[in-house]
């Protein structure tokens, strides 16, 4: 299964979105220091997260996500709360 995420820093007041195929492992790598474009922004939390069969599927909606307005992905994220 993968994985497209948003994660949240209150530290930045940003979302990042992304896609995987290990949840746990990418959130581990945001709040380390592997990953130098949201080190900054320690410590970031999920707030949504969905499912796909292919990677294909879940590169398709990242996409479409990160093209999204700022007010449309806290209204993504407020109807699944």
């Amino acid at each position: 299964m993968h994985t497209v995420y948003i994660i949240y820093s209150d530290v930045l007041d940003k979302y990042f979105i992304g896609q995987t195929k290990d949840m746990q492992v990418s959130l581990w790598l945001h709040n380390g220091k592997a990953n130098t474009e949201t080190a900054g922004g320690k410590p970031w939390v999920v707030k949504y997260t969905q499912q796909f069969a292919t990677r294909n599927e879940a590169q398709s909606l990242e996409m479409k996500l990160k093209y999204k307005k700022r007010q449309e992905i806290d209204e993504l994220i407020a109807a699944t709360v």
